[in-house]
């Protein structure tokens, strides 16, 4: 049997934020403006295709990465997070244009965020293709469905992958990918300003969502579990509603994705020799052209 060809989805915020913390920010172009960020994303891209060789790239964007329907259900979603580094947001656009450059496309869902985008576009299996999704946000292993979608999650900078399948997510988190989303309702992510509940941890979440099956149904059956989880669950009620909104991704969102084609060399060496990004650059290269 012919092995299906693989579709490479890039979680770019995630990946572009991971690599400014992994590359001295002291790398700048020739007018002084830090490049680090854009060095090590062009650097990790190439290193994908180059040890991949997929079938196509896109490279997922958030369009706002505080989306107003999450917002209104809870206020508190991403509210306390930190302002970036003054020298990462004006790296975004150097990548967008590098990318742009090497013909891979870009991808963003209107008023959502860059993970809506990538649940969007892995929600129906292709046939004869399997998707990686690669990203630093552990909320995204919630899209692992086997044999159609892996997750390529980065474990130390930009240098080291690992590859999640349902068995791996279920090992690492103690619930299947498609219980993800329940399981993080409960356990909560400070830093997207999510508490979640009470006296509810990890592995306490895992075990409850493992054997109700949903949030919903952990609330329907209270009576079954001690009296200090039953009311610290009971007294939530309203705070699960909420992240009933905000947790899931969407799955059937817009999607709006630029053009794809064939790298421009050109354009590329001219971005390499203004944005000091030459090494990166040419290893693009050479892996898209070994890939063909």
């Amino acid at each position: 049997m012919t092995a299906p060809r693989e579709r490479l989805l890039l979680d770019a915020p995630s990946l572009v934020y991971r690599a400014f913390f992994a590359v001295p920010s002291s790398l700048a172009d020739r007018d002084g403006r830090p490049v680090n960020a854009v060095r090590g994303f062009v650097d990790m891209l190439a290193r994908l295709v180059a040890d991949r060789r997929p079938a196509a790239v896109v490279a997922a964007f958030d369009d706002d990465w505080r989306p107003a329907a999450r917002v209104a259900a809870y206020p508190g979603y991403k509210a306390q997070r930190a302002d970036d580094p003054p020298e990462l947001p004006p790296q975004f656009p150097l990548v967008e244009r590098v990318l742009d450059a090497a013909g891979i496309p870009r991808a963003t869902s209107p008023g959502l965020e860059a993970d809506d985008a990538l649940a969007t576009l892995v929600a129906a299996p292709r046939r004869g293709e399997r998707t990686v999704v690669v990203t630093g946000d552990r909320d995204l292993v919630a899209l692992v469905r086997d044999p159609d979608v892996a997750v390529l999650f980065t474990v130390r900078g930009t240098s080291q992958l690992d590859e999640l399948d349902e068995a791996a997510v279920r090992e690492r988190y103690g619930v299947p990918p498609q219980l993800y989303a329940d399981f993080a309702m409960l356990r909560g992510d400070p830093s997207d300003g999510l508490p979640g509940v009470a006296g509810i941890g990890p592995v306490r979440a895992a075990r409850l969502v493992t054997r109700f099956g949903s949030v919903d149904a952990i609330l329907d059956n209270l009576g079954e579990l001690p009296a200090g989880q039953a009311t610290a669950l009971d007294a939530a009620r309203d705070y699960l509603a909420a992240m009933a909104r905000v947790v899931p991704m969407v799955r059937d969102a817009p999607v709006e994705t630029t053009a794809s084609g064939g790298p421009d060399a050109d354009r590329l060496h001219a971005l390499a020799e203004r944005h000091n990004l030459g090494g990166p650059v040419r290893r693009l290269l050479d892996a898209l052209d070994a890939a063909r």
